[in-house]
């Protein structure tokens, strides 16, 4: 099960806070609510600090999104090297 909470930061920004596990049978879901954030001209921020789980089809749809403007961040050390996250404000 994955839950996405969304959180509007101003009208630039908007930030998914994702719970869960994140795999193929989910990750359409998650991929529709980052390009309707887009669509939108915003700046998007995938939080995963309460996600346990990480399929590799998962990670391959995230980072197909340029770090411009889907910017990842938290997570445990899994999550981090499955999304190949740098520790330039990025955990």
């Amino acid at each position: 099960m994955l839950r996405i909470t969304a959180k509007n930061e101003g009208r630039k920004k908007r930030v998914l806070y994702l719970e869960g596990k994140i795999c193929r049978e989910l990750v359409k879901e998650l991929e529709t609510e980052i390009i309707r954030g887009l669509d939108q001209g915003q700046r998007i921020v995938l939080d995963f600090s309460k996600v346990g789980f990480l399929d590799e089809e998962a990670a391959d749809m995230i980072n197909r999104f340029p770090l411009r403007r889907v910017e990842k961040r938290n997570g445990s050390l899994f999550i981090r090297t499955m999304l190949k996250m740098e520790n330039r404000g990025e955990q």
